[in-house]
């Protein structure tokens, strides 16, 4: 089943225009483990809100990471950085579907008036896969 809705624990809003998915998961990478990162969409253009959800475990490092981002200046903006409450979720836009000619259950390449397009890909939220950043770390136990 398709995931219509993105969570996060961290709420992100005042980002620069042109921000991206992936730009929002790089911030905070520093500061945790970045399990996905989602911007909030317009329904008709899907242009970017200049808000968004990450979602950052473990929850300590949500905390620090809204201690350390929250006021910081990114693009020329000033971010406001809080925790999300329980409900707050963005719905995930679906892809557009190829137009259907009149009368026809299904697109025809021969539809003249209604030529078949590839589906504009909806964009998806930036999923981080997981990575052990502490491989290299031995621990000497006594």
């Amino acid at each position: 089943m398709r995931q219509t809705k993105f969570k996060g624990n961290v709420f992100v809003a005042n980002l620069p225009h042109g921000f991206t998915d992936e730009e929002l998961a790089q911030l905070f990478d520093a500061h945790g483990i970045v399990l996905g990162a989602f911007l909030a969409r317009d329904a008709t253009t899907r242009g970017t809100k200049g808000c968004g959800l990450v979602n950052i475990a473990p929850p300590r490092a949500a905390e620090a990471a809204i201690a350390a981002l929250n006021g910081s200046t990114v693009g020329g903006r000033k971010i406001e950085v809080r925790l999300a409450t329980p409900g707050m979720a963005i719905t995930i836009p679906r892809p557009a579907r190829a137009p259907v000619a009149p009368g026809r259950a299904e697109p025809r390449a021969d539809d003249a008036p209604y030529p078949l397009r590839a589906p504009r890909a909806a964009p998806r939220p930036v999923v981080v896969e997981y990575r052990n950043r502490f491989k290299s770390l031995t621990l000497d136990r006594r």
